[in-house]
């Protein structure tokens, strides 16, 4: 690994162990193996939702419609499969497919239609809320079958289950990022569309299918989600939209796109799924968390766009010290 290059998601791990340590002076016990299995097992949810989001930060995007994605999938997961293990044969299957396809949705509108990402997302995110509001009368009630139950907080010879998938999906996404030439199209729109276009780079089918990972990812997530709730209920993937870009952000990536990998995602899952263990112990509300969330977004994005205007700054000198070719 080049240790410039990859420097911010080693900050992203140092300040990981760093507040695991002072958490675990401020809380004792924090270290012991049964809470570091819940911490993980809690973080997971987060890295699965931030996946996607992840890949479309990356591609220069944003993805507002993660929190109704997944509390779709999740309400009508367990109204459709009514607390049955064997409906899920064909629930699962079309939930991703119908997430997948919200997601395609966004990228299209971005890429084809030119609608800013924050309000197409956006835009759908409301259409969901309003969509699952009508569909439920504002009372889902059934609960999350076994199977769905199992995923979320069953084990395979005392390893969490959720997190062997979680495992799988990052290795999945780094695959995607590091070796395939949707990954390096990725990091080409996000630094610049325009010359990644120029460039031979298909941006259209690269901001498309980040869009349609997002969308997937988020109604895996809703479904897990539910598991370890046991019900699903409205309003639960609300706390998933600031936590799943400030994952990406505390990880490395520029907000802006074109920088960033999802192994320094994980290590943002981490560290706001510790942020949330550490309030408790410190006796403040969930109030603090938000505040973190905004600063964390807040100073990511005004670095991203400092780095963004040296460079612009930079372009032009560079030309001219160039000067004509001959």
């Amino acid at each position: 690994m080049n240790i410039r290059r990859h420097r911010a998601i080693l900050l992203a791990y140092l300040g990981m162990i760093v507040l695991l340590l002072l958490t675990s002076v401020v809380a004792p016990g924090f270290l012991s193996a049964t809470h570091l299995r819940s911490t993980v097992v809690l973080a997971a949810f987060i890295g699965i939702v931030a996946l996607g989001q992840t890949f479309v930060i990356i591609g220069g995007g944003i993805d507002l419609s993660v929190p109704w994605v997944l509390n779709s999938a999740a309400v009508l997961m367990t109204l459709l499969a009514a607390s049955q293990d064997a409906p899920l044969l064909w629930i699962v299957p079309m939930l991703l497919a119908a997430g997948a396809l919200v997601g395609m949705v966004n990228g299209l509108g971005v890429a084809i239609f030119g609608v800013p990402p924050i309000i197409m997302t956006l835009a759908v995110n409301v259409i969901l809320q309003g969509g699952i509001l009508v569909y439920t009368g504002g009372a889902p009630t059934s609960t999350a079958p076994k199977a769905i139950q199992f995923l979320a907080v069953g084990r395979i010879a005392g390893f969490p289950v959720v997190l062997i998938l979680w495992i799988a999906l990052a290795a999945i996404a780094t695959i995607l990022l590091s070796k395939t030439a949707f990954g390096r199209h990725l990091y080409a729109v996000g630094t610049s569309a325009t010359v990644a276009e120029f460039s031979g780079v298909p941006t259209l089918r690269t901001t498309v299918l980040a869009y349609t990972l997002s969308g997937f990812t988020a109604a895996l997530a809703g479904m897990l989600l539910t598991g370890y709730t046991a019900q699903a209920y409205l309003g639960m993937g609300d706390p998933y939209l600031f936590t799943s870009i400030a994952a990406v952000a505390i990880g490395g990536a520029s907000i802006l796109g074109g920088s960033g990998h999802y192994i320094g995602t994980i290590a943002g899952a981490l560290v706001l799924t510790i942020l949330t263990g550490l309030l408790p112990a410190l006796n403040l509300s969930s109030g603090a968390l938000l505040i973190v969330y905004g600063v964390v977004i807040l100073v990511t994005v005004s670095l991203a766009s400092e780095a963004l205007s040296g460079l612009s700054a930079f372009l032009p000198r560079f030309g001219r010290s160039r000067g004509p070719s001959a």
